[in-house]
């Protein structure tokens, strides 16, 4: 019962502290915001995916934003080829672009800091199929939990944890969860 009422107490605070919004995350501020990442998978045919690259974004309400996402990805993955034999596969890396609009809601702001829910889509281009037995183009949906710590007035670090989707909803899409961080700028 004391547990109970400590986090109920605690998530009282946290939430009163949210009201008190930091500048950067008032209606009508933009945003930069470069940033890189690491997945693991579950297709079998891939490792690890790596992102790089960054997103643009406006506050539409406070606390709410919107943004514009442009990464650029590694995939690690394994080719497999029939052969007279049986199978050969070959480990690659496979080379993708991907844009995407993102909402994100910052549910607890305060000055030093945030938590943040997020959801979007758009699409992923690549150099070879993605996976090995998927589509050069396709379809991408991602959420994200996270938070941001300021580091000065209009700069924070972001933390996410990020769940993607790339591909058809089959065995020849590709399910990945994993984190990003990124540098906020805020003007």
């Amino acid at each position: 019962m004391k547990r109970a009422i400590t986090i109920i107490a605690t998530c009282t605070v946290l939430v009163q502290a949210g009201w008190a919004l930091a500048q950067e995350y008032t209606q009508g501020t933009s945003y930069v915001e470069p940033r890189g990442g690491v997945y693991g998978t579950t297709n079998k045919n891939v490792g690890v995916v790596g992102t790089y690259g960054g997103a643009v974004g406006h506050y539409v309400a406070d606390g709410v934003a919107v943004e514009a996402e442009g990464l650029g990805y590694a995939v690690d993955q394994t080719t497999k080829k029939a052969t007279p034999l049986g199978v050969s596969s070959k480990e690659e890396t496979n080379n993708a672009v991907g844009v995407a609009a993102m909402a994100r809601w910052n549910f607890v702001r305060t000055p030093k800091g945030t938590l943040f829910v997020g959801a979007g889509g758009g699409g992923v281009f690549a150099d070879k199929e993605l996976p090995y037995n998927g589509s050069k183009q396709s379809g991408a949906g991602q959420a994200d939990v996270g938070a941001s710590v300021a580091l000065a007035k209009n700069v924070s670090l972001k933390a996410a944890g990020r769940y993607q989707h790339l591909g058809s909803m089959s065995d020849k899409g590709l399910d990945s969860l994993g984190g990003n961080l990124g540098f906020k700028i805020s003007f």
